[in-house]
């Protein structure tokens, strides 16, 4: 996937593709229709593939200081839309030129003298130019009256009518639900991260971890999770603490992953960890004897939970 990240000057070759438009945050099963879309008209038409987005999100942009919790980040954005075989990322700069710009300016400068659009999709709430003024109805009337093919994707529904929203898999991961998060982005939720040292508590009592120290932006509730952690190719099942380790009167979070049966020291390696379900929450304990004795319960408690793990659902399976 070749990702261009600014719509001047582009070289021929990479105008004219059949584009979706939106902020693909998470990339849940709503985004993926609209993708099954324009790979569809990709074969008809005979044109790149292209998704237009904006980095920032324009929620941070706007946010002073109370930036939205992303469900993955750019890079992870960048490997998921190529997994889907996206040919071309286009990535705008949200600044303060295109929040200022009319949905007629954006149609113009951006659709069709930056990018050359041979198709535009889009979902059916979408909005775009200056204070969101305009709307899909309005963008299928630019497009018509240029010659570009255009198509509106109405809202994606679960089997109990719940709409297919990034602001719903962020309250799922937020409160912990790892099951409906998976269930709306049609995939294991994942994230990145360099091991950092850490104290040895785990190690003391016979469960070594490997620590991550998240991206503030990722709002994740405390508690133990069922994992799978992956890297040097290699997967192996994990039991995850995420919080502040209030046995030990700590006050800054950390991912902590205990791999089972694996003793190796991964300090200064990538790993993936992929969200399995969810555990238990946080909890404080009077001394590290009791809290050993429920990290026992605790990891055989994952381990049942690994067992109903479906390699269908993981983007990470090599």
């Amino acid at each position: 996937m070749k990702i261009i990240k600014n719509y001047r000057n582009i070289d021929e070759s990479d105008r004219g593709s059949i584009i979706a438009i939106g902020n693909f945050d998470g990339i849940h099963n709503g985004h993926k229709a609209l993708i099954s879309n324009i790979a569809e008209l990709s074969k008809t038409m005979g044109k790149k593939t292209g998704i237009c987005t904006f980095n920032p999100h324009p929620k941070n942009f706007f946010a002073n200081g109370t930036a939205i919790n992303q469900i993955t980040s750019q890079e992870l954005k960048y490997e998921i839309l190529e997994k889907l075989g996206i040919d071309i990322l286009y990535e705008i700069e949200f600044n303060h030129e295109l929040s200022r710009m009319s949905p007629d300016e954006f149609f113009n400068n951006i659709l069709i003298d930056g990018l050359g659009v041979s198709h535009v999709t889009v979902g059916s709430d979408f909005k775009f130019g200056h204070k969101r003024s305009g709307n899909s109805s309005y963008l299928r009337m630019q497009c018509e009256a240029s010659g570009i093919s255009f198509q509106s994707i109405e809202k994606q529904t679960d089997s109990n009518s719940q709409i297919y929203s990034s602001s719903s898999i962020r309250d799922f991961i937020s409160q912990g639900d790892i099951v409906n998060a998976t269930t709306f982005l049609g995939y294991y939720w994942y994230i990145e991260g360099l091991v950092i040292k850490g104290q040895n508590k785990g190690t003391d009592m016979g469960f070594p971890t490997v620590n991550l120290r998240l991206n503030k932006s990722i709002k994740l509730a405390h508690g133990i999770y069922a994992t799978n952690i992956y890297f040097n190719g290699q997967k192996y099942g994990s039991a995850s603490y995420f919080g502040t380790r209030p046995t030990f009167d700590g006050d800054e979070e950390f991912l902590e992953t205990y791999i089972f049966d694996f003793n190796d020291d991964l300090y200064g390696k990538s790993v993936r960890v992929e969200f399995v379900d969810f555990v238990r929450g946080d909890m404080k304990f009077s001394d590290n004897i009791e809290l050993a004795k429920q990290m026992e319960i605790d990891c055989g408690n994952v381990l049942n939970k690994l067992q109903n793990y479906d390699k269908n659902l993981s983007l990470l399976e090599i």
